[in-house]
């Protein structure tokens, strides 16, 4: 068969490319910019997040946050007291990365400092921080998931680290969460929640998922009373170089596993 039949489309990228992007620094520019057609677009697409993970029960009441940047000094982030399932564009607030307000009718929401420094420390050009109750199973308890097991898992967050709790919208969060984003894409916060971070708003949201669906297996498997099995080491790595080729990031010095145990049993691990 002719081989021109053949396509290799790239993947969609769907992020907000800041670097090339306006840098404005004048109250006028500011003002132009943050009501610009393609920032118009980043504070719908951060609506829509918040509508799904309001709509998957990772937040209720006004909890959660979400954030893009899109600027070397601008963050776009959703507002305080405000129900993620029902923003509208009008709602979302522009900060600086020392979280000072420069544009916006409604005060940003306090936790915007966790959200930068999850953003810098990683990389990443968006965050979102929400509640899922499968992950607050295992975060509330002081744990994270064991790694090894699922090739989505490892694949997409890796081993996920566990921020020590600090009050909320404190610096102290926002430091705990720095010193762990370098090598991490989801934190969980002992006692508080998650946050996640990825190229674009809807990627930081699929990590949301992904994390709260492994969680959730995990519990329902531990539920019929056989122990769970770790795949073994060259699996492990096969995992870890496709993780690799997303371009998302490792510890080069991490362990292959982050535990051997999990509900008080040893895991048993596949020869392969």
């Amino acid at each position: 068969m002719d081989k021109k039949l053949y396509i290799n489309p790239p993947l969609v990228s769907r992020a907000y490319d800041w670097r090339k992007g306006p840098q404005p620094k004048t109250r006028a520019a500011l003002d132009k910019f943050f009501n610009s057609p393609k920032i118009r677009a980043v504070k719908q697409q951060i609506c829509e997040m918040g509508r799904r993970i309001y709509a998957r029960g990772y937040t209720d009441g006004n909890g959660g946050n979400l954030s893009v940047r899109v600027g070397e000094d601008l963050f776009l982030c959703t507002p305080t007291l405000c129900c993620k399932g029902f923003m509208k564009e009008e709602d979302i607030c522009l900060v600086d990365s020392n979280a000072g307000q420069l544009c916006g009718y409604r005060p940003r929401t306090s936790e915007v400092k966790v959200h930068i420094a999850m953003m810098l420390g990683s990389g990443m050009d968006a965050c979102i921080h929400c509640h899922p109750p499968h992950c607050n199973a295992f975060l509330f308890a002081g744990q994270v998931p064991p790694s090894g097991i699922n090739p989505e898992a490892d694949i997409f967050f890796n081993q996920i680290p566990l921020a020590p709790y600090a009050t909320p919208g404190s610096k102290e969060v926002a430091d705990n969460v720095a010193k762990l984003s370098k090598n991490a894409n989801v934190i969980f916060m002992e006692n508080h929640g998650i946050v996640c971070g990825g190229r674009d708003i809807e990627e930081a949201e699929w990590f949301a998922e992904n994390a709260d669906a492994y969680c959730q297996v995990l519990l329902l498997a531990d539920g019929h009373g056989a122990k769970l099995n770790q795949v073994g080491p060259k699996g492990v790595e096969g995992f870890m170089e496709i993780r690799r080729s997303l371009g998302l990031p490792i510890d080069p010095k991490q362990p292959v596993y982050n535990t051997h145990t999990f509900n008080g049993y040893k895991m048993g691990i596949s020869s392969k």
